[in-house]
């Protein structure tokens, strides 16, 4: 099996995070201070740079290939009105 790199931006990765903690959209949006949308197209480009079918797929990929992690601090902080 070979490893292909893959690069993925900050807000990819910070979106992914969040995708991995079972956040919304909207709710990704609030933490990051974006519109529901601008979370939805870099989930979107981050799902084709790994080839990844849906969003729990790229959080998958984003975790084999070492991308994010299951204590990445992004996601840690908790956030006024996001349960």
């Amino acid at each position: 099996m070979r490893r292909i790199a893959v690069k993925l931006s900050p807000r990819q990765i910070q979106c992914l995070d969040l995708v991995r903690l079972g956040r919304t959209s909207p709710q990704i949006a609030q933490v990051l201070g974006l519109s529901a949308r601008t979370v939805d197209q870099y989930v979107a480009e981050a799902c084709a740079r790994l080839q990844a079918r849906n969003r729990t797929h790229a959080v998958a990929e984003s975790l084999r290939l070492g991308l994010i992690s299951q204590t990445t601090a992004t996601a840690s902080r908790p956030s006024r009105g996001v349960r």
